[in-house]
């Protein structure tokens, strides 16, 4: 799986089979990564819950007995909120920590193998100031860029000008897509010049946004091989369930007939846990799998773009000495 792209120094190519492979061996090689995954993977589950897997009728139940408990516990669900909140800036702080931790230890595996994991993160303590305004400031221009294309489709609704509206909301969509996609490899390879090139901020997405549009295909079949990897892993957690299942059903059969109800009991609890350990493992891995693969890709354009810049700076020195049969 390769793809050739261009640029003004000729055509180069870019071997993703070749980084996959590699990145596995890294992280099969180096289980410490494995903890640091688990941390992104907890950060990254603890910052995204998502309660909506009911139905709408269900939905309105909750948020009515929610609504009663906040009316009668009101300290109760203050306290509750101020818990969730802390909770969850904690975890929100402990992914970007972990994924700076994972990159740096990724970039130099020889020195940080030797390392802890603790270690580890307050070495990448010092990037997270940077990588927060990072988050701030990628999310809020995209937020604002979001809210000034929604006025004027929700002026137009108001003004029942339904045909007129759903056309704006169209140009609309098209132009907050690409700004979207834009705005997540802004912050991905501005985070990877934070963290190993230890840029400002500011000169990190001025880096980071000449690199994208230098290679914007490239970046793009990188997006569609992660997409792929995560597919393929999917399929594995479902085809080890269903092996898994095919294991434990006749043994809860059995358990049944001896135990009854607390057999079908036993038995699901311990295929739940094995299956729950089993699935934080396969995550924990693709976590530190998936920053090393970004890594990897990341280090083969941007060096490609110092050698372009290395090669325009020689240039330039040599247009400025003159030969010696003018002299």
């Amino acid at each position: 799986m390769s793809a050739r792209g261009g640029s003004a120094f000729g055509g180069k190519k870019i071997q993703y089979l070749d980084m996959l492979k590699q990145s596995f061996s890294i992280t099969w090689e180096n289980k410490f990564l494995w903890l640091l995954g688990f941390l992104i993977f907890l950060g990254s589950v603890g910052t995204n819950l998502n309660v909506n897997n009911n139905s709408a009728i269900e939905q309105g139940k909750k948020i009515q007995d929610i609504a009663a408990l906040m009316q009668n516990n009101p300290k109760l669900t203050i306290a509750l909120g101020l818990v969730l909140i802390v909770v969850m800036l904690a975890l929100f702080l402990l992914r970007i920590l972990a994924v700076a931790g994972t990159i740096k230890a990724i970039n130099d595996i020889n020195l940080y193998r030797q390392l802890s994991v603790i270690a580890i993160l307050k070495e990448a303590k010092k990037y997270l100031g940077r990588l927060i305004l990072l988050e701030v400031i990628v999310f809020v221009a995209l937020i604002l860029v979001m809210v000034v294309l929604a006025i004027p489709v929700l002026y137009l609704f108001a003004l029942k000008a339904k045909l007129l509206a759903v056309f704006i909301s169209i140009i609309a969509i098209a132009i907050i897509v690409p700004l979207a996609i834009l705005a997540y490899y802004l912050h991905r390879y501005a985070a990877m010049y934070i963290i190993l090139g230890d840029e400002k901020i500011k000169m990190s997405l001025e880096s980071a946004y000449i690199l994208f549009a230098k290679n914007v295909k490239e970046s793009l079949i990188m997006a569609l091989v992660v997409v792929a990897t995560g597919l393929l892993m999917i399929m594995a957690i479902v085809i080890s369930a269903i092996l898994l299942a095919i294991v434990f059903v006749p043994l809860g059969f059995v358990l049944y007939l001896i135990l009854a109800k607390t057999g079908i009991m036993i038995t699901a609890v311990i295929a739940i846990l094995i299956c729950a350990t089993a699935s934080v493992i396969v995550f924990s891995w693709y976590e530190a799998f998936l920053q090393t693969f970004w890594l990897l890709f990341f280090k083969q354009i941007a060096s490609e773009k110092n050698n372009e810049k290395m090669i325009l700076e020689k240039l330039e020195v040599e247009g400025k000495i003159p030969s010696p049969e003018v002299v």
